[in-house]
């Protein structure tokens, strides 16, 4: 009796749901129909929507954080490994990706990437974490 119960519980549950996404789908062609809206549709190509949206989200603090931390992570995880392979230790590794990384490297011969994944208006978050 107790499996009887569960099954009439999710399927009520799983039809709840199904109904009320039906409902909202109707609610909304009605408010499309109603306003004359059209649907946002671009004529672009899916690559370039793409492209658009990433450098619109790479506008983000947040975002710019997050690929700071990807950047840095991967130059540590691989210079760590160069150096573990030649006999040095890991954090020689992470010493030379700070270089590398810094102005002394990335930002003397390639400014534009540097200025890219390391503006100059978001290093006071860098600090932050990196004082945390």
């Amino acid at each position: 009796m107790k499996k009887h119960k569960n099954v009439i519980f999710y399927s009520s549950i799983i039809g709840s749901a199904i109904i009320l996404i039906y409902i909202l789908i109707k609610l909304g062609r009605s408010l499309l129909e109603a306003n004359r809206l059209e649907p946002l549709v671009s004529n672009d190509t899916p690559w370039s929507d793409f492209i658009h949206n990433l450098t619109d989200d790479l506008s983000n603090p947040l975002a710019i954080l997050l690929l700071q931390i990807i950047v840095i992570l991967f130059a540590v995880r691989i210079f760590g490994w160069i150096c573990q392979k030649i006999g040095q230790p890991t954090v020689v590794g992470e010493i030379i990706a700070g270089v590398v990384l810094g102005p002394s490297l990335l930002g003397l011969y390639l400014p534009e990437v540097s200025e890219f994944i390391f503006p100059k208006s978001s290093l006071s978050n860098i600090s932050f974490l990196s004082q945390i």
